[in-house]
Order: structure tokens, then sequence, then C-alpha cells
């Protein structure tokens, strides 16, 4: 058996599994295949891009064990990977929360040391938020001035700004998409992914389309006005300046985008978790909601189409997620 000298070594080499359960119960004729994300050790994709952001300033000595604080905004999975890769490298991590998201998730980070500070409680910030329908983005540009204001204090501070950080896109680049493409061996028809910094996606998108230009990516996103499907960030219904600036540079991302809404995400994570014993979150369920919509097509039936799952559900249990 392996031995590893920490947990950061087992980031990645997450498995692709067939939904043959899930198919069957629908009724659809295409293949479903999931990167099931929440293999990685602190159990979301997000492990991929915050050990790349921290280890890769690491490298350029941006920051230093002991003295600087890993500080983020996040909607629960990110600032759990920073909260339990800081941990391991000897950083102290703040995290500034979205309101909304589930208890475990701020149980888990302060699990791992971090100071978790819930956006409701920065009155700037949530007098803005109000102002935006909660838009993530925009809370992201305004934490930014939040904490340059404590730079210029004098505190030791690195924002790792999943949403701005070039490394969330180049991470998948480097490792999810060639991991699909791999595991696929390179026969693949479309991949089905769901936007929240869109660095995913676009990463994904990279690398695939790099490949075969033919393969089909579905971006899945929320309505404008929904407040339920948390992590995942609606793009085409808001002003330029809120859309996720890894969808904004990169035209020809994605091929089609779907939109999700609650029942149908919900529904399809409670249906894989009794159909294949796989147990995602809200994301996962959008994401696999689209899937379904991709595989219901008659043009896809044969197909191969990958779908991917973020994180685990265990992360929503105190939500009604899983209460039908």
């Amino acid at each position: 058996m392996a031995r590893h000298e920490s947990l950061a070594e087992l980031v990645g080499k997450t498995p692709l599994v067939r939904l043959g359960g899930y198919e069957k119960r629908l009724g659809v004729k295409a293949r479903l295949y999931a990167k099931v994300e929440y293999f990685n050790p602190v159990g979301s994709i997000k492990d991929r891009i915050v050990l790349r952001i921290i280890e890769d300033a690491e490298r350029e000595g941006k920051i230093s064990p002991g003295k600087t604080t890993l500080v983020e905004y996040t909607s629960g999975n990110t600032g759990i990977a920073v909260s339990a890769i800081g941990a391991m490298k000897g950083y102290g991590v703040t995290i500034y929360l979205q309101d909304g998201v589930s208890k475990e998730r701020l149980q888990v980070m302060r699990a791992f040391g971090a100071n978790v500070t819930r956006i409701s409680d920065v009155p700037e910030l949530q007098d803005a938020l109000r102002q935006t329908n909660n838009d993530f983005v925009a809370a992201t540009a305004l934490l930014k001035q939040h904490i340059r204001d404590r730079q210029a204090a004098g505190e030791s501070i690195f924002f790792v700004d999943q949403m701005l950080n070039p490394l969330n896109a180049q991470a998948h680049h480097d490792t999810t998409g060639p991991e699909i493409w791999e595991d696929m061996e390179g026969r693949l028809d479309a991949v089905v992914v769901a936007v929240g910094t869109a660095g995913t996606i676009r990463g994904i998108s990279d690398f695939i389309k790099g490949k075969n230009s033919g393969v089909k990516v579905v971006a899945v996103e929320p309505a404008a006005d929904d407040k339920m499907l948390t992590g995942i960030h609606n793009f085409t219904d808001v002003p330029a300046e809120r859309v996720p600036v890894n969808i904004r540079e990169r035209p020809g991302l994605y091929d089609e985008v779907l939109v999700a809404g609650p029942e149908g995400a919900f529904g399809a994570a409670r249906t894989v978790a009794r159909t294949d014993g796989i147990l995602v979150g809200n994301s996962s369920g959008a994401a696999l909601w689209g899937a379904t919509e991709l595989a219901r097509r008659p043009e896809f039936e044969g197909k191969d189409i990958v779908v991917v799952f973020p994180d685990t559900g265990l992360r929503y249990l105190s939500t009604t997620l899983f209460e039908d």
C-alpha cells in the first residue's frame, strides 16, 4: 500500500462511473458517466483549484506558513478546501461564507480551524448584496475592497479569489479535462457542467475541445431569481459585469445553456442516490438534470455523456434536498 506525506498528494484522479441504474430507471438510451469529485480528499472538486492556487503562491514567494492568512469568499466547498489545505500547510484561514448554505459546511470549516464570517455579518457587503439579488460575482468584487482595506492596515492576507484567479480554470485544464478524456479513451459526445465560477467548465472545455471540437459542452445554470440552488450561478440574465470572468473572457466556451430549477435538480440527486448509491449535492443534481435532458434527445441515443458531480450530498443533509 502506498504511503503519502499528506492528503494533498491524493487530490485528483477521481473515478468516472457509469450511471447504469439511473439510465434504466429513466429509460434513456444514451450512456451517462459521472465524474465523481467527492473522492477528492476533502470531498469536492474545489480541492483541485485550491491546492494549485496555494502551491503556486508558495513557489512564487507570495505566502508563508505561520505568517499569511488565506482568505476566500465562498458558498462552501472552496472554503472547506481552503480550510483543510490551509490546516495541512500551516496557514491561518478566514472564510466569508455566503448566506443560505447548509450548516454542515460552516461546521466543517470551523472543524478545520478556520475563522468563518457570514456575509450577513458584514454590513457594507450585505447592503450591496441586497441591491444585486445576492449575486456571487458582485459580492466578490465588494469583498476585494474590504480585503484591500485590511491589507492597507498592515495585515498579511492572501485572497484565494477563485472567481478571478486564472489558476482556477488552469487546474481543470491540466487535471480534470485530461482525466475525463483518458478515462473515456477519447470516445465521448458531450460534457455537462453546472456553472459557478465557471472555472470547471472553462478548463474542461478548453482541454476537451482541443482534442475534439465536436464534443458538445453544455452549461447548466439556475434561473436568475432562484435562491435554492446554491453554489451555481446564473450568467445569461445578468449584467455583463456580473457574468463570471471565465465565461466573459472565453467566447465559444459552451455549445448550449440549460436552465435548471430546484425540482429537477433535487429530483435528479434523489434518484441517483437510490439507483446507483451515489450521494451528491444540488449542483451535481442540476448537472445531472441537464445531462438527462440531453440524453432524452433522439440524436443522443447510443452516445456517451459525461456529467461532473462536484461534491458529496453529505453536506446537504440538513437541507430539504433529500426530503421528498
